[in-house]
């Protein structure tokens, strides 16, 4: 916050989050007959993709996948389908927004005052997109659903709010 001439502030707020660690999992697939679906891709471990692997460490487990697993059944007698990546996909987006705090404060009567302020959220009007799905059997593996909500307006779409506060 920076204190301008004529009881003007300004205020700058950023704000940064890098990306997620991400899973790959395999839908319905009990692979190690644990009787428990959603195995993690063989070779792979919880949260490690955006933290030591990426996309062409996984594009290589999902070929040794295909020649070792594909065709064959898991340990529930169901077909293991041969997985086929999207061209396009991510293991989860940064988060990144701008948000700007202009207020003026309006000296009233001995110790009352009132203070105006406009308030923009996500100034770029970045997309922080989100809902990312770590199912390697589903088409839309690696495909964005959302964006971040709005959290008191930060990150969301953009937005604008004006206030007025009474001190006394």
């Amino acid at each position: 916050m920076a204190e301008l001439p004529k009881y003007l502030r300004v205020g700058l707020f950023v704000s940064y989050i890098s990306k997620p660690p991400f899973s790959t999992y395999l839908g319905d697939l009990d692979l190690n007959g644990d009787g428990t679906t959603s195995d993690l891709l063989p070779g792979a471990r919880v949260n490690q993709f955006n933290r030591g692997l990426g996309k062409n460490d996984l594009r290589r487990l999902v070929n040794e996948f295909n020649r070792t697993y594909a065709g064959r059944q898991d340990a529930g007698g169901n077909h293991i389908p041969s997985i086929t990546l999207p061209s396009t996909f991510e293991f989860g987006d940064s988060f990144l927004t701008h948000d700007l705090r202009l207020s003026r404060e309006f000296p009233l009567r001995d110790r009352w005052r009132m203070t105006l302020m406009g308030e923009v959220f996500n100034v770029f009007n970045i997309g922080n997109l989100s809902g990312r799905s770590g199912d390697l059997l589903s088409p839309g593996f690696g495909q964005a659903t959302s964006r971040v909500p709005q959290v008191f307006g930060s990150g969301g779409p953009r937005a604008f709010q004006v206030a007025a506060r009474l001190s006394f």
